[in-house]
């Protein structure tokens, strides 16, 4: 799986992981676990959170600081 995000959510979502490796034999299964445990989190917020995150904006909004980077 492939997987794009900025890198402060970089920086975040490898300090969970860090976290999970110690009660998981390997880096992949630390990973799944942690966002196994991100998508257990998002299920009960989105039973009260209303509607789904417009992941094509924050596409849009990457592509357009990666072709006009801030001066």
């Amino acid at each position: 799986m492939r997987v794009a995000m900025s890198r402060e959510d970089w920086a975040r979502f490898e300090g969970l992981v860090r976290g999970a490796s110690v009660s998981t034999p390997t880096q992949a299964r630390a990973q799944g676990a942690v966002i196994s445990r991100l998508m257990e989190t998002s299920r009960v917020a989105s039973e009260t959170a209303p509607g789904p995150l417009d992941w094509m904006d924050w596409e849009r909004k990457k592509t357009l600081r990666l072709l006009c980077p801030a001066v």
